[in-house]
Order: C-alpha cells, then sequence, then structure tokens
C-alpha cells in the first residue's frame, strides 16, 4: 500500500493511494467473513457457507468491491489522522472501476481548514487613546433623562414647532393614496425625513378643528423610486395640540429620574459623567480590540476554501432568525422586507463571513503561537454565567467545545492586546488596589499567607464574561432589522 498526501494552495488536501492485488484480496476475504454472516445459503448454517457459493450468489466481483470499499474507508480515516487534517465537509472521490487481477489507485480530495502563516504581530504597537468627558456630553444626556419624563399637556393655541399633534391625514400622489391616517400623533420636528418631510412647517400656525390642503416635493432619495421626486398632496384635519412640558434640572427630578437613587442635581449629574466616562472607555477598548486584531489579520497569509465562508454565512443568518424571533419576525417576513430571496441575502453576508472566518482562523493561530489554555473551570464558569442570564446551554460535548474555542479566541485577543498595546489603567488600578486589600488585611509582624483561590475565580469569571459579550456582540453584528417609524412608508 503507499499513501501520499498532497496540500493544494486551494485549501485543499488530495489523499493518494496505491493498493496491490495481494492487499485487494485480503480485503476482499475481510469482505466474505462480514457477507457470510448476513446471506443464506441452503444447507449451511449462517457464516458456514464456502466462498465459492457465496460469490455464486452475490458475485465474485461483488465481495471484490464491497472489500476494496472497506479498504478505502480504513485508509483513508487513516491518512486523516496520520497527517493532522480537518475535512471541511464530504471529500470527493475519483475512484475508477476495479479491474479484477490489477492493482488499484484512487485519490480523494478534500477541503481542509488553510495553513495560517502569522506575520511579525509582536513587533505591532498601538496608542491606547484617554477618555475624557466634556461638560457638553453631561448636559445632553441630562437632556434625554429630561426627555424620558416630559409630560404632554393639551394646549388651546395654534401648533408650533416640537409641539405634539394628533391629527387625520391623507396622502396622495397623482390620485393615488399613499396614507390614511386617523387620529394619528405626531411631533412636530424641522428635521423630518422620508415621505412626509416638508409636512411640519405646514402643520405649524394649525388650531384644533382646523383643516388644510398644502402639498409638498417627496425627497429624490426616499426609497420607494415610485414615489421620490412626485408631488405629494395633504388633505389633514387637525384634533388636538399638546405642548411639551420638560421638567426642570433641580433635586426633584433627581430624585424622580433616579428612582430615589441620587437625591440632588449634582449627585446625578456626577453619576451620568460617570456613566458617560464608562461608556466612553467600553467604546476605546472595543474599538482597540478591533483595531488590533485587524492589524494581525492584514499581516497573516491565508487561502479559504468557499466551503468555510458559506459555513459561517448560513450561521450568521442563523443567528440572524434568532434576533427575528425575539422582535416576532421571521425570517421570510424580513426577507420581504428588504426585498431579497433567501439567496441573495446569504450572498450579501459572505463578505462579513470571510472577515470573521479569518479573525477565527488568525485567532486559533494566535491561541497555538501563545501557549493559550483553558480550564475546565473557566468552562463551568461560563456555563453558569449563560445559565444566569436565562439562556441554559445544553452540556453536550459539542457545546463544550464550542465554549472552550470561544474563551480561547478571547483570551487570544487579550494577550494580543497586551503584546501590542500600553497596559490598561484601569486593570492596572483595580489591580494595585485589590493587592492593597490584601496587604491590609494581613496581621503586622507576620509572613503573608499565598490564596490566590479568590482572585484567579476572578479571573475566571471575568474570562467568562467576556466571552459572553463577545458572543452576544458577534450575534448581534448581523444586519439590523428595518423599524418601523411613524414616516417610513
Amino acid at each position: 500500500m503507499k499513501v501520499s498526501v498532497e496540500t493544494l494552495p486551494s485549501s485543499e488536501a488530495v489523499v493518494n493511494v496505491d493498493f496491490s492485488w495481494e492487499e485487494l484480496e485480503k480485503a476482499s476475504d475481510k469482505a466474505y467473513r462480514k457477507l457470510v454472516q448476513k446471506v443464506d445459503i441452503q444447507g449451511f448454517r449462517r457464516g458456514k457457507a464456502p466462498r465459492s457459493l457465496v460469490e455464486r450468489k452475490l458475485g465474485k466481483e461483488y465481495i471484490y468491491q464491497e472489500g476494496l470499499d472497506d479498504l478505502m474507508s480504513e485508509t483513508y480515516r487513516e491518512a486523516l489522522k496520520e497527517h493532522k487534517i480537518v475535512p471541511l465537509t464530504q471529500p470527493e472521490l475519483d475512484a475508477p472501476v476495479l479491474e479484477m487481477g490489477q492493482p488499484y489507485h484512487f485519490s480523494i480530495k478534500v477541503p481542509i481548514l488553510p495553513p495560517v502563516e502569522l506575520g511579525d504581530y509582536r513587533s505591532l504597537h498601538f496608542e491606547r487613546p484617554v477618555a475624557e468627558v466634556t461638560s457638553e456630553e453631561v448636559e445632553q444626556e441630562l437632556e434625554k433623562l429630561r426627555e424620558r419624563q416630559v409630560r404632554w399637556e393639551e394646549v388651546e393655541r395654534p401648533a408650533q414647532m416640537r409641539d405634539r399633534v394628533t391629527m387625520d391625514l391623507k396622502l396622495s400622489v397623482e390620485d393615488a393614496t399613499v396614507s390614511d391616517l386617523k387620529e394619528n400623533p405626531f411631533e412636530l420636528t424641522e428635521e423630518r425625513h422620508g415621505l412626509f418631510k416638508g409636512m411640519d412647517e405646514q402643520i405649524v400656525g394649525m388650531q384644533k378643528g382646523e383643516s388644510k390642503t398644502f402639498s409638498t416635493t417627496i425627497p429624490e432619495d426616499y426609497a420607494n423610486e415610485k414615489l421620490a421626486g412626485k408631488t405629494a398632496n395633504y388633505e389633514v384635519r387637525l384634533h388636538k395640540v399638546e405642548f411639551k412640558n420638560l421638567p426642570e434640572l433641580d433635586d426633584a427630578f433627581a430624585i424622580q429620574a433616579s428612582n430615589d437613587e441620587y437625591q440632588t442635581i449634582e449627585d446625578l449629574r456626577k453619576a451620568v459623567s460617570d456613566q458617560v466616562l464608562d461608556n466612553k472607555k467600553r467604546k476605546i477598548r472595543d474599538e482597540l480590540r478591533d483595531k488590533v486584531l485587524q492589524a494581525v489579520v492584514d499581516q497573516a497569509q491565508m487561502t479559504i476554501h468557499p466551503v468555510l465562508i458559506e459555513e459561517e454565512a448560513h450561521e450568521m443568518m442563523h443567528q440572524m432568525t434568532h434576533i427575528l424571533e425575539q422582535q416576532r419576525m421571521s425570517m421570510d417576513q424580513y426577507l420581504m422586507l428588504i426585498k431579497k430571496s433567501q439567496a441573495e441575502y446569504l450572498e450579501s453576508l459572505k463578505p462579513d463571513a470571510e472577515k470573521r472566518v479569518r479573525q477565527q482562523l488568525v485567532l486559533d493561530e494566535i491561541v497555538k503561537k501563545e501557549d493559550i489554555q483553558v480550564s475546565p473551570e473557566e468552562v463551568e464558569s461560563l456555563l453558569r454565567l449563560y445559565a444566569q442570564m436565562g439562556q441554559a446551554l445544553p452540556r453536550t460535548e459539542q457545546e463544550v467545545r464550542s465554549i472552550a474555542s470561544s474563551l480561547l479566541r478571547e483570551k487570544a485577543i487579550s494577550r494580543l492586546l497586551e503584546l501590542t498595546t500600553e497596559p490598561d489603567p484601569d486593570e492596572e488600578a483595580v489591580e494595585q488596589e485589590t493587592k492593597a486589600e490584601a496587604n491590609e488585611q494581613e496581621a503586622p509582624g507576620q509572613e503573608a499567607e499565598t490564596d490566590t483561590s479568590d482572585e484567579e475565580a476572578a479571573k475566571v469569571e471575568e474570562g467568562a464574561k467576556a466571552a459572553a459579550v463577545a458572543a452576544a456582540e458577534q450575534e448581534s453584528g448581523s444586519e439590523e432589522p428595518v423599524e418601523a417609524t411613524e414616516d417610513g412608508a
């Protein structure tokens, strides 16, 4: 037997195998011993009939072909194991017809995980931006809080910008009714886009009970090409005008907006500032993380088989289906909304799918190069975390491997950040604070006892949370569903 394996630049492996006739004869003997247990030959107990009678019943070529098939399968499995080949899908077999008395050659081509050649990623360096909060940003957030506490009060005066009006509205284009709304609320704004652009200015000055007809021009860039640039004819009747009553930024507002957590406006302002700062730091970490990873991916050399990209695109669509289900929408409904067939949608996912595959392959190679490990305790911690979030995962072997893989990749990203950026000052501060607390707890004059169990548990939990967040972000990174709006006809 002669077996050779060739790795092609197309991320495929070709296994070439040659059998001698003697090897085929031995394989046919094994096939006979297997088949004789399954066939009934008159005059013989099952398993006791001579080969000549089995050949007469089944055919000599059938027995040799059965032996060849078994030998081919066994040889292919051994070749994969010996050469550490990970097939991505079913192989493509090139097997000629068996000729009695002759040696036999066959070949198998199979898509494989591509080898990844990393660049000099340790030479990369990235500056970590400093997060700062301005007073304007804090006031903007406070304004958002005020908007959530707004009270609408009906008034007996002409409508003004920022008022909320309730009205009947009929919109037609070229004698065809496009929209017919009854007692629909609109908050008047100068920044309206889409179908109803230009309407608000016409409503300003109208009073309760008043009717009006007017025309506007639908924007040229409106999504519906049949309506874009056309004249929109309105018939409206105003039922109610409401004034937006925003609360004052005082202590009473602080108590109400924070559900009694903060008693003064200054305490609330400080909390808002801290939250804005935390959000900025998180954004900096995420952007730095993406920047470092993309730089390492750009350095790497690999050839990806299309089957990997197709499988990832299907996985992304599967994740999107779950997101849609949470919004009570089916994938078919979503495809109708975005006006794409399933095949077109999958095709649109392929660029992002290829990017994700490249990142995953690079991170897996980093795991090998940096000898990164994941303990069973870390996997168990992540399983518990999912359960606490109400998303308990099945503890199957496949699921455990998937979780371990996610943790390894998250650790690989952390390792890349350690190698290419300055230490995170917040993480350093937490570490120093932890050490200081530990030192304070030590008795004076006694040698400190080493007990890292709590610290290790915290690291495990932190790693688990990071992996869970990364998984969630990856799911939400798919194309987002389009939300309906009041002017989104």
